[in-house]
């Protein structure tokens, strides 16, 4: 249960993983609330960022197989943290690759494999909607964004035999407090 349990953490820092080093949304800071249908649970996380996505907190509380996750990922300063709030734990994450939905050119719509696929409304937003592959921990996701502003609105990703649809209920765009973006000492 344990794996199981770390396996969906780690597929949490995967889905909200940044682009590392450039702008990676349009806005500059802000807040939303998502719902993640992980494993048949219903996962709420907020995410916090600052900076035009340079810096990313995402909060998750869940109970998931008689366990409660409180969890959280902070990318900062060009590095992923993931936060164990319960355990009072902290650990550096391997960067994990993903796509900066803000700097689409040639290369990277090849290297991902991005096909567009229209136009949806997501919270009230005009996405534009694309597939792609990613490769993460020697696997390869596929994943169906729906992007506004470089922000997934929603995002459904295929990846070591799970599917989870993640999708922005949400939306403040606004200063956000610095003291989110300051790593727990423990």
């Amino acid at each position: 249960m344990k794996r199981i349990l770390t396996i969906c953490a780690v597929l949490l820092v995967a889905v909200t993983a940044m682009a590392q080093g450039t702008r990676t949304y349009g806005i500059k800071s802000g807040e939303y609330k998502t719902e993640m249908d992980m494993m048949g649970q219903k996962v709420v996380a907020t995410v916090w960022f600052d900076d035009y996505g340079a810096k990313q907190l995402t909060k998750t509380k869940t109970s998931m197989m008689g366990m409660v996750l409180d969890m959280g990922s902070l990318n900062l300063d060009g590095k992923t943290y993931m936060i164990n709030y319960a355990d009072k734990q902290v650990q550096e994450m391997p960067t994990q690759e993903s796509i900066n939905y803000m700097d689409l050119n040639e290369e990277v719509i090849a290297k991902y494999k991005i096909v567009m696929d229209g136009v949806e409304e997501i919270a009230g937003k005009e996405c534009l909607v694309m597939t792609a592959e990613i490769n993460q921990m020697g696997q390869t996701a596929k994943v169906k964004a729906s992007v506004w502003e470089g922000i997934p609105m929603k995002t459904v990703t295929s990846s070591m035999g799970m599917t989870i649809t993640t999708t922005v209920t949400e939306l403040k765009e606004g200063p956000v407090d610095a003291s989110l973006f300051v790593l727990p000492e423990y």
